[in-house]
């Protein structure tokens, strides 16, 4: 990669794919668990629900990714905990728990939703090890997209890329809907962008006014110096499901 902005514009018409809004279907069911572990991705898709308490103690029980490599013993193990309610929607309390083990060599970070009284279950479980994958790890919130209130949860990820471990839920009288912001634009990006042109950057999600804005990179440019065009993506809800309103790439 060159270290500046070097070759001939691109000029193109823009393409843009604006039709009926569908929701985004993937195979997991309502109470499956978001699983981010390290640089791995995936879905437990079995419920996992406990009185509160079981996720505020033993960690051997938590350890999902890494069995194999952090030994954990109850009552012999130092980890460090810390619980809080992140807020209600929907009725639905919403909690999270963090564990620090052996200072800092294991670090988890999950949300659980109380589903009937005393039964809470786990919808996001971020497992790491040491030191170098985040920048910084934040607390779960709340937030207001069009006419829902949603579950956030954002954290950065190190690099110069801006890139975030970001997930959304909102909420029905069912409970929580996983909205499946980075699925969606991934597809849209595979879908839209020319063979060659790619996404280099992580910030261009504003959740908050649903829309997805981003310069797109050529293979031979520069970080700092994208010229391949842009992505937009707006977003709406439909039944408290995420749906793609619209979806336009324009080409320099």
């Amino acid at each position: 990669m060159k270290s500046a902005c070097s070759g001939l514009l691109i000029f193109g018409a823009a393409l843009a794919i604006s039709a009926a809004p569908k929701p985004a279907t993937p195979d997991h069911p309502r109470w499956a668990v978001r699983v981010s572990s390290d640089d791995h991705s995936y879905f437990i898709d079995r419920p996992i629900c406990h009185p509160l308490g079981y996720f505020r103690g033993n960690a051997s029980n938590l350890n999902y990714h890494h069995t194999g490599t952090v030994h954990i013993e109850s009552g012999t193990t130092k980890d460090e905990v810390e619980s809080h309610q992140v807020g209600q929607v929907a009725g639905y309390a919403i909690y999270q728990i963090s564990h620090d083990i052996h200072g800092g060599e294991l670090r988890l970070k999950m949300l659980v939703v109380e589903r009937a009284a005393g039964e809470y279950c786990e919808i996001y479980h971020q497992e790491w090890m040491g030191e170098g994958l985040y920048s910084d790890v934040s607390p779960a919130y709340l937030l207001t997209a069009g006419s829902e209130t949603i579950l956030a949860t954002h954290d950065v990820v190190t690099g110069d890329g801006n890139w975030s471990d970001e997930h959304y839920w909102a909420f029905d009288k069912e409970g929580p809907i996983d909205l499946y912001v980075s699925e969606q634009i991934r597809e849209i990006e595979k879908k839209l962008l020319p063979k060659g042109l790619a996404v280099m950057n992580g910030d261009g999600l504003d959740i908050q006014s649903l829309t997805y804005f981003t310069p797109v990179w050529r293979p031979v440019d520069a970080q700092c110096c994208p010229l391949g065009g842009t992505l937009r993506i707006e977003f709406a809800f439909s039944g408290h499901h995420l749906v793609v309103a619209s979806q336009t790439f324009k080409s320099n």
